[in-house]
C-alpha cells in the first residue's frame, strides 16, 4: 500500500515559461515540487496535481507570447540609399521591407485567434479554455471525494465496492473531452502559425534582405547575444516573478522575449504578462521594468538607429528572432498538455488499482494524503486567467491610488472598487478601467479591460483606453480625451496623460473641458516619457530609452541627475523615485536637491512633508522618515504588494493575500484591516 521509499519525484520539474528558457518548480516555491508520496494514490493525485498547475503555466506563458506578437510594431521607413558596402536599390529594399511587413500581418491576423473567438466560428479561443484546465481538475477531486464517502462504506471487494469504482472510472473518464479539444486547438493554431513563421523567416533571410542584415551582422549578433544575456540574468533574480506564489493564491507568468520596436528609437524590451489572478503582478512588473532598464548599457543597440537601413535590419532581426520563438513556446505548452490528457486517460484505473489495494483501515490514510495534496494546491479551484496590455499600450498602470480619505483599488480583471474611510463595504465603481489615479476628490481613470480567459469572447468590455475623470456621488465617469491614454498623473488640479499613439508618444495636459488637450514638448533626443508624475505644480517624467528622470521647466526639459530611474511617486511639492538598482530617492521642487533615502527598494508613496513608505525586495512595507540626517527606515509590515498615501496624509496598505489596511497610528505601528474586497469579478 506505501510508497514509502519513494523520493520526491518531480524535485527536478522544469516549465518553460520564454523561448529557450526553463524554470525550476522547487525554486519557484511549488508547495509540492519536493513531496515524497507514501501512498500509491497519494503519488497519482501528485502527478495529476503537478501536471494540471503546470499546463496553465506554460498555456498562459505561450498566450502572453503570442499576444505580444500580436502587438509588435515594424517601423515605418522611407529608404533613400543603398546600405553601406552595397548595391542593393533603394526601391527593391523599399519592396523587400514592405513584403517582409505584409507577411508579419498575416502572422499577427492568425495570432489573434489565439486570443480571441474569431467572427463567424464556433470554436471558443484558446486563451478562453485556459481555465477548462483547473476546472476538469475540481470536477475530478469533487468525484473522487464523493465516491471515496461511499467505499468507506462498503466494503471491499463486494459487488457494490466494484460498481462503486467502475462508476468513478466512468466519470472521470469523461473530463479528458475538454483538454483533448483544447490541445487539438493548439496543435492546429500552433501548425499555422508556425507556416506563418517559415514564411516570415523566409522573407526576412533570402534576397535583399538577407544582404541588409549581413551588412550589420556584427552589430546585431552583438545585440541579439547582450539581450539574450539580459533575459537570462532577470529570470534567474525574479524567481517569484515567474513563479507561481501559490502561497498568496496568485500566478503569474511573464515571458520576456528579445525587444520589440514600441516606436523610434527603440524601447528597450516587450515584457507580456499572462496573468493567472495576479494579484501583485503590478508591482513586480515594475520592478522588472527597472532591473530590464539598468542592463540598458549593457545592450549597446545606439547605432543601430541612426540611418534607415540600419532601423530596418535591427528591425527585421529582432521579428525573426521573436516570431521563432513561438514555436518552442507552443512545442513545450502542447507537450504539457499531452502529459495531462495522458495521465487523465489513465487516471481512473490508476485510481481503482490504488484504491483495490487497500483495506478498510488504509483507505482512509490514502484520502487523507489525497485531500493534503489537494489541499497544497486549492489554488487551482479559482483560477481566473487575465491578459493585461502590453507595456506599449500602458506603460505604468495604478491600481491602488488613494486620493483625500479614500482609497480605489483596481482588480485583475479591471473591475475597479472604492473605499471611504470608515466605511463598512468596497463599493464597486462603475464600468471597468486599466488604471486609476487620484488626488483630493479628482480622480482619474484610463477607460478598457484586460482580456479574459474565462469567457468565450475574451474581450467583452469596448476597450479605448480614453481618459475619464470619475464623479463619485453618481457612480459615473466622463471621458474627456479622444486619444488612448498609457498613464496618468494628476495633483489633484491638473491632469496629464502619455499619448498611447506611436508617432505621437508624447506628455499631453488636459485644458480643463471637454476633450481638449495641449501637446507638451516632446523629450530629449526624440524619446518618450514611460512614467509620469505632477508635483509643486511641475510635471516630472522618466524616459523609455534612457531612463533619465526630467522635470519640465516652462518650455523644455531638464534632467534631474545621471542616475536612471524606473518609478516616480508625487505627493505636494515632493517626488519619490526608485532608481533602476532599487534605491529610493526624494526630489523637492522648492528647494531643487535630490538625495538619497534608502536601498532595496522596490515601491514607492512619496508623503506631502517629504517622508516615504516604501516596500523592499523582500515585500516589507517601511517607513523612512527624511526629517532626520541620515533617514531613518521603520519596518512596519510583512508581505506588502502595494501602498498608496493620499494628499491629506492618509496611508493605505494591500498584502499578497488581497487584504487592505489603513494607518491609524504611525508612532504605535496601528493598522486597520478593510473590509474584504468583494470576491466577484476579481
Amino acid at each position: 500500500m506505501t510508497t514509502a521509499t519513494l523520493k520526491a519525484p518531480h524535485s527536478g520539474r522544469t516549465v518553460q515559461i520564454a523561448p529557450n528558457l526553463h524554470v525550476n518548480l522547487a525554486a519557484m516555491g511549488h508547495p509540492l515540487a519536493n513531496y515524497r508520496p507514501r501512498t500509491k494514490l497519494g503519488l497519482v493525485a501528485l502527478d495529476m496535481t503537478m501536471a494540471t498547475s503546470t499546463s496553465p503555466i506554460s498555456v498562459a506563458a505561450t498566450t502572453a507570447y503570442v499576444y505580444s506578437l500580436t502587438q509588435l510594431s515594424l517601423p515605418v521607413l522611407q529608404f533613400k540609399a543603398p546600405p553601406p558596402g552595397t548595391t542593393i536599390s533603394p526601391q527593391s529594399l523599399q519592396q523587400a521591407y514592405s513584403d517582409f511587413q505584409t507577411q508579419v500581418a498575416i502572422f499577427q491576423g492568425q495570432a489573434a485567434a489565439w486570443i480571441d473567438t474569431q467572427p463567424g466560428t464556433s470554436s471558443p479561443s484558446i486563451f478562453s479554455q485556459l481555465v477548462s484546465i483547473p476546472r476538469t481538475f475540481a470536477t475530478i477531486n469533487g468525484t473522487v471525494q464523493s465516491k471515496f464517502t461511499l467505499l468507506s462504506a462498503l466494503t471491499p471487494g463486494t459487488q457494490a465496492y466494484i460498481q462503486t469504482l467502475q462508476q468513478l472510472e466512468t466519470l472521470i473518464g469523461a473530463e479528458t473531452g475538454d483538454i483533448t479539444n483544447l490541445n487539438t486547438q493548439m496543435s492546429t493554431l500552433g501548425t499555422n502559425l508556425s507556416t506563418a513563421t517559415v514564411n516570415i523567416n523566409t522573407a526576412g533571410t533570402t534576397g535583399v534582405l538577407a544582404q541588409l542584415i549581413q551588412a550589420y551582422a556584427s552589430e546585431i549578433t552583438a545585440l541579439t547575444d547582450a539581450i539574450t544575456d539580459a533575459n537570462n540574468q532577470i529570470s534567474s533574480d525574479n524567481k517569484k516573478i515567474v513563479g507561481l506564489g501559490f502561497a498568496a493564491g496568485t500566478s503569474i507568468v511573464i515571458g520576456v522575449i528579445g525587444f520589440a520596436n514600441w516606436w523610434n528609437p527603440i524601447g528597450w524590451i516587450m515584457i507580456a504578462g499572462g496573468a493567472l489572478g495576479a494579484y501583485y503582478a503590478i508591482a513586480e512588473i515594475n520592478t522588472l521594468k527597472g532591473q530590464i532598464a539598468s542592463l540598458q548599457s549593457t545592450i549597446q543597440s545606439d547605432e543601430l538607429w541612426k540611418t534607415t537601413d540600419s532601423q530596418a535590419a535591427a528591425s527585421v532581426q529582432s521579428t525573426l528572432t521573436q516570431t521563432a520563438g513561438f514555436v518552442s513556446m507552443n512545442a513545450a505548452a502542447q507537450k504539457e498538455l499531452t502529459v495531462l490528457e495522458n495521465l487523465l486517460t489513465t487516471l481512473a484505473s490508476d485510481i481503482t488499482t490504488a484504491i483495490s489495494e487497500l483495506n478498510q483501515g488504509q483507505l482512509q490514510d490514502a484520502l487523507n494524503e489525497w485531500n493534503e495534496i489537494i489541499s497544497a494546491a486549492s489554488v487551482l479551484a479559482n483560477v481566473t486567467a487575465y491578459v493585461w496590455p502590453s507595456p506599449i499600450m500602458l506603460s505604468n498602470p495604478t491600481t491602488f491610488a488613494a486620493g483625500g480619505s479614500d482609497v480605489y483599488s483596481v482588480s485583475v480583471s479591471g473591475q475597479a472598487y472604492h473605499y471611504s474611510s470608515g466605511g463598512a463595504n468596497w463599493p464597486a465603481v462603475a464600468d471597468k478601467s486599466l488604471s486609476i489615479v487620484a488626488s483630493g476628490s479628482l480622480v482619474v481613470g484610463i477607460n478598457g479591460a484586460p482580456a479574459d480567459g474565462a469567457n468565450v469572447s475574451p474581450t467583452p468590455y469596448p476597450t479605448n483606453y480614453f481618459v475619464k475623470t470619475y464623479n463619485a456621488g453618481s457612480n459615473a465617469w466622463t471621458t474627456i480625451s479622444t486619444f488612448p491614454a498609457a498613464q496618468l498623473a494628476t495633483d489633484g488640479t491638473s491632469i496629464y496623460a502619455i499619448n498611447q499613439t506611436t508617432s505621437n508618444r508624447q506628455a499631453y495636459k488636459y485644458g480643463g473641458s471637454g476633450t481638449t488637450w495641449s501637446a507638451l514638448p516632446a523629450l530629449p533626443n526624440s524619446d518618450a516619457p514611460q512614467n509620469i508624475a505632477v508635483a509643486g505644480g511641475k510635471l516630472f517624467a522618466i524616459s523609455t530609452n534612457t531612463q533619465t528622470a526630467y522635470v519640465l521647466n516652462g518650455s523644455s526639459w531638464s534632467s534631474l541627475s545621471s542616475t536612471t530611474f524606473t518609478a516616480l511617486s508625487a505627493n505636494g511639492t515632493k517626488v519619490g523615485l526608485v532608481s533602476t538598482s532599487n534605491s529610493s530617492y526624494l526630489y523637492d521642487t522648492v528647494a531643487g536637491s535630490l538625495v538619497s533615502t534608502g536601498s532595496s527598494v522596490v515601491q514607492i508613496a512619496q508623503v506631502s512633508n517629504g517622508d516615504q513608505y516604501i516596500i523592499s525586495t523582500d515585500q516589507h512595507l517601511h517607513y523612512i522618515n527624511n526629517q532626520v540626517s541620515p533617514p531613518a527606515a521603520t519596518v512596519l509590515k510583512p508581505n506588502i504588494v502595494g501602498v498608496a498615501v493620499s494628499d491629506t496624509g492618509v496611508v493605505y496598505c494591500s498584502d499578497n493575500e488581497g487584504n487592505s489596511f489603513r494607518l491609524v497610528d504611525l508612532g504605535s505601528n496601528q493598522w486597520t484591516l478593510l473590509p474584504a474586497l468583494p470576491t466577484s469579478g476579481s
